[in-house]
């Protein structure tokens, strides 16, 4: 069957996969057939590698340097962009002759790296398809206003006007929201938790190191009337570390590594705690479930955390006092309240409107 959608995203965290997937998922169930596409297996792995290391690093371990350098590069036209365009395209440029082998009638990118290579090849003509950008944040970054870009997709109308503000037309900017899997979209409307009943809490491991996380767990010591899921994701060393707190704190945890069906365990809980990833963000609010977001980091992180506390979804609060502070919620009977919040503050089926904008186009 002939490709008519293609989807790119780059595997640098896991948000940009889930909503190419999402996008693929609400395409295939209006008969499109898709391909969806990483950019990194396009490129030599060291590339990769060396890019997804550079991330990790800025976040993990130098979070205000990167948050510096997120608000210094928001803007177009540095001194150090045709440098970094012309890198990019020459380390990514099979890419194109990936698309331009499977002849689909359109194009999604759900991270703004592969617009810098698809929008080059749009421009020279290479590529004739149009192009569109998913902006996964509750902000548009100046990185995302590529040129040979046809529309773009984005959250919020705050992120529409930013967009514009890097110079995008707003003829060519959707406000469609943030595409997430249906079944979040499903999950029924969250109760008020009744007193005696445990609080059931998922806490989500994201991009945290084993020291914040662990930080989280311990803030729980002491709390009889929680019952925590912790996943740990795919690192043995961080699941082992979290059990062992668990078993010596007594608490009534589940702790989880990699999970495959994030919607169940979102839905079995009445708050998430986690990182303001944009698709954290959404899944989570899409969901109606509250959040208490922990070590945000500057930049795209801290103005996704903003948008979920001023919409009164959510609150942010260090690692050691996560406890604290979800017993404070419960005291004032407010998490079902910011759950319905939440799911005000997003737009349901964001992956079908982007799939049906996308293939209208072509």
């Amino acid at each position: 069957m002939k490709t008519e959608l293609a989807v790119v995203f780059s595997p640098v965290g896991g948000g940009h996969k889930s909503a190419a997937l999402a996008l693929a998922d609400a395409a295939r169930a209006r008969g499109i057939s898709v391909e969806v596409l990483s950019l990194f297996d396009f490129a030599p792995r060291a590339v990769g590698d060396a890019y997804l290391q550079a991330h990790l690093t800025g976040q993990n371990s130098l979070p205000c340097l990167y948050g510096a350098a997120y608000f210094a590069a928001n803007q177009r036209g540095g001194c150090f962009e045709p440098l970094r365009h012309t890198l990019d395209r020459i380390a990514f440029g099979a890419l194109i002759r990936a698309i331009d082998a499977l002849a689909p009638r359109a194009m999604v990118a759900t991270h703004h790296l592969p617009l810098v290579v698809l929008g080059h090849a749009r421009r020279r003509g290479r590529l004739t398809m149009p192009l569109f950008g998913v902006v996964t944040d509750y902000t548009s970054h100046a990185c995302w206003a590529e040129e040979g870009v046809d529309g773009f997709a984005v959250a919020c109308p705050e992120a529409a006007h930013e967009l514009e503000g890097h110079g995008i037309h707003h003829d060519r900017i959707a406000v469609t929201g943030i595409p997430v899997r249906a079944a979040f979209e499903r999950i029924e409307p969250l109760r008020e938790p009744e007193r005696g009943e445990p609080l059931r809490v998922l806490v989500t491991s994201g991009g945290f190191g084993v020291g914040p996380l662990r930080r989280i767990v311990r803030s729980f010591d002491g709390m009889r009337d929680v019952h925590l899921t912790v996943v740990c994701g795919s690192s043995a060393h961080v699941r082992d570390a979290i059990s062992r707190d668990v078993s010596r704190m007594h608490l009534n945890a589940e702790v989880v590594g990699f999970e495959n069906d994030m919607s169940r365990r979102v839905q079995e809980a009445h708050i998430v705690v986690g990182k303001a990833g944009g698709l954290t963000v959404s899944e989570t609010l899409a969901a109606g479930r509250p959040m208490i977001v922990v070590n945000a980091i500057p930049g795209n992180e801290k103005l996704n955390e903003a948008y979920v506390c001023r919409g009164g979804a959510g609150i942010c609060a260090p690692p050691h006092r996560v406890g604290e502070r979800l017993r404070e919620l419960h005291r004032r009977g407010v998490i079902a309240e910011m759950g319905a919040n939440g799911r005000a503050l997003v737009r349901a089926g964001a992956a079908e409107r982007i799939a049906r904008l996308a293939c209208a186009a072509a």
